[in-house]
Order: structure tokens, then C-alpha cells, then sequence
């Protein structure tokens, strides 16, 4: 028995050695990159429509063209993370919804939120989801309002810095 402990030895000291080896190559990843301070001190926005972006496959599913932006609304409304406001000049950020092919499941589409400074009109931040493909109408409606609210919450846990 100590002998076989003996020639595993150098084997269990070479797997310990590529192991280490292993480890220290791995590059650190660089630090998060910081969030724009308007989206982190943002207490009121205003919500465009897109609803000329209209896509009948989510819209049949949503009320019509408006039903992106009414689930949206709700959404982010519910949240109680900002106070909804009818005028981009009121606004601290601007927020756009639309939809957009997701380029991990061609021909399905997702939702991208567009986060503008309205003073400036400068893209601060993009966000997007996937809607997930469905053959139900039931599913497809649970899908898309799933969608929307990954959506809200992404942008509130952005808002709030995680």
C-alpha cells in the first residue's frame, strides 16, 4: 500500500501543478464599467411609443400596436421605482420601447429598451429581451408579458446599481 501511495505521488504533484498552472492563466475580467450617473440618480421618466415598430405576431397578442406600450407602462408604474411623466421635458430619463429580431433566436422577436438623457438626446443605455417562441395564444401571451416585465426589472436593478 506504501508503495502505491509513493508512485502515485509525482502523478497527484503534476495534477496539482497543471491545476495551479491553470488558474494563474486565466485573465481577471476588467472591472464594471459604471452606470451613467442620470440613470442611477433618475426619479421621473417619460415613456415613448413606438407603436409604428409594430410586429402582428406580439401585437395580435397585447391589445393592438398600443398594447406594448400600455403592458410597459403598467410594468414599470407598478414598480414604484419612478415616477411616469407625459413629457419628455419633465423627464429625467427617456425610455423607448420597441421591438427588435433577437439575434440569438432568428425570425423571434425580443424588446429593446432605449434609455436617452432628453435634455441631451444622448444614448446612455440599451437593454434587450428575448420574447420566447410559443404555439399557443395563451403561451404566446404569457411569453410577451414575461418579456416586458424581465424588461422593467432589468431597468430598475439598473437604476439601482446592481
Amino acid at each position: 500500500m506504501k508503495s502505491a501511495v509513493i508512485r502515485l505521488a509525482p502523478a497527484f504533484a503534476l495534477l496539482a501543478a497543471l491545476s495551479l498552472q491553470a488558474q494563474q492563466k486565466q485573465p481577471a475580467l476588467p472591472p464594471d464599467a459604471p452606470v451613467p450617473s442620470q440613470i442611477l440618480s433618475a426619479k421621473r421618466v417619460f415613456i415613448a411609443n413606438s407603436s409604428g415598430n409594430n410586429d402582428v405576431r406580439i401585437s395580435k397578442y397585447v391589445g393592438g400596436v398600443n398594447g406594448i406600450y400600455n403592458q410597459f407602462y403598467a410594468d414599470l408604474k407598478a414598480s414604484g421605482r419612478f415616477e411616469l411623466v407625459s413629457s419628455p421635458a419633465e423627464a429625467d430619463l427617456a425610455l423607448d420601447v420597441s421591438i427588435v429580431p433577437f439575434p440569438i433566436a432568428p425570425g423571434y422577436p425580443g424588446f429593446r429598451l432605449t434609455i436617452l438623457d432628453p435634455k441631451t438626446n444622448v444614448l446612455l443605455w440599451a437593454i434587450t429581451e428575448p420574447v420566447d417562441p410559443a404555439f399557443l395564444a395563451k403561451t404566446a401571451r404569457k411569453n410577451i408579458s414575461a418579456s416586458l416585465a424581465h424588461l422593467t426589472g432589468d431597468l430598475t436593478n439598473l437604476a439601482t446599481g446592481k
